[in-house]
């Protein structure tokens, strides 16, 4: 509990930790936002395949509150690459006897803040997201269990992002190169994959984030089409699953590499 109450508090009083909130709110309320001009209809009609007088045009629109995902990924590498970048590693896992002690309350508080970082973020998301469909004339209600599929999605998501992203920092101990290798293939080898791949991407982190939020999107002109995503049970089975690899590489490399 000790140790665990020691990381709660390194994740609460580290300022940039507040920037990444900050920064995951923003992102989520624009990014839904700014949607809803892009898709409006001209004349009618519809943009990119997607109509906002439909449940599924709206649905995409409320998908982009889950933006945030990047900034859960980056603060679970933040929480282990921070320990090397200002040389507190040793006194860090010299606090308890047993290293595994010390990894294992690093990824559930990494897990617990990512997640609630998420959940915050989608809040403000579809929030904006509400707001500026208010703008829209005869615009078509979200699907019924929208609201409450996007925050499970965002909080498992979180979870496991949060994990990951420890895991890459316990891996590349530079914390820069850790986040600039994150960050490109989150923007873009996950998404050319996606795109040219998506029989076998659709197991990938964004294509099982979005095939949790259970939506039914056929936008080709977009790259996009839920139908062929999994379900979003074994989305959340095929995530989780991703989770436990990465915190059993956590713990591995932990335990096997000397710290410094």
């Amino acid at each position: 509990m000790k140790l665990l109450v020691s990381e709660l508090r390194k994740v609460i009083y580290v300022r940039s930790n507040w920037g990444l909130l900050v920064g995951a709110i923003f992102i989520s309320a624009v990014g839904t936002a700014v949607t809803v001009p892009i898709l409006a209809p001209v004349e009618g009609g519809a943009v990119f395949g997607v109509s906002l007088q439909e449940t599924s045009g709206v649905d995409s629109v409320y998908a982009n509150a889950v933006s945030g995902y990047i900034f859960a990924i980056i603060l679970g590498i933040l929480l282990m690459s921070g320990e090397f970048r200002h040389g507190t590693a040793v006194a860090t896992f010299l606090t308890s006897p047993k290293r595994y002690r010390v990894v294992f309350a690093k990824l559930a508080v990494s897990a617990l803040a990512a997640a609630a970082l998420m959940i915050i973020s989608a809040v403000a998301g579809f929030i904006a997201g509400w707001l500026a469909l208010q703008t829209v004339d005869d615009a078509a209600s979200p699907s019924e269990n929208l609201f409450l599929n996007l925050i499970l999605a965002s909080a498992l998501a979180g979870a496991v992002l949060g994990v990951i992203g420890l895991a890459i920092g316990t891996l590349i101990k530079n914390q820069l190169l850790a986040i600039v290798v994150t960050l490109v293939y989150l923007f873009i080898v996950d998404p050319l994959l996606l795109a040219l791949f998506p029989d076998s991407a659709k197991f990938l982190p964004t294509g099982l984030i979005t095939a949790m939020l259970n939506l039914d999107i056929d936008a080709p002109e977009l790259g996009i089409n839920t139908n062929n995503y999994l379900p979003p049970f074994e989305a959340a089975g095929f995530l989780v699953a991703f989770g436990v690899v990465f915190a059993g590489v956590a713990m591995f490399t932990s335990l096997r590499r000397d710290i410094d």
